[in-house]
């Protein structure tokens, strides 16, 4: 995912959902961010409980369906694959990334055209 954070002419935000009861969630989001990309990254970290209402172009997430106040979001969702979606298998709508090993630059490049 670093290379994803550097893809030149693209700009990269970390959306991200605390959960309902989220006493220390907040803080522990945004030490994952700063332990994993530098302190330097926090700028770019969009905390929501509504991903639909952010502007974009694409939205790579695991949970498999997006739901919100927009019923139709700007940004195209792409499924990454997790444990707890693989069941879904070709039946998904979305277009998916099975890994970080997948071809990610290419999806980035579809929305360039």
């Amino acid at each position: 995912i670093n290379d994803c954070l550097k893809v030149v002419g693209t700009d990269v935000f970390i959306c991200t959902s605390p959960i309902k009861s989220y006493n220390h969630c907040p803080y522990e989001k945004y030490a994952w961010v700063e332990r994993h990309f530098g302190h330097d990254f926090l700028d770019q970290v969009i905390l929501t409980r509504d991903k639909t209402l952010v502007c974009g172009d694409i939205l790579i997430d695991d949970k498999p369906d997006i739901l919100g106040v927009e019923s139709s979001p700007s940004w195209e969702h792409i499924l990454f694959t997790a444990c707890h979606n693989q069941h879904l298998g070709e039946s998904c709508p979305q277009r998916r990334l099975l890994s970080w090993e997948d071809d990610w630059r290419a999806i980035l490049d579809s929305k360039r055209k």
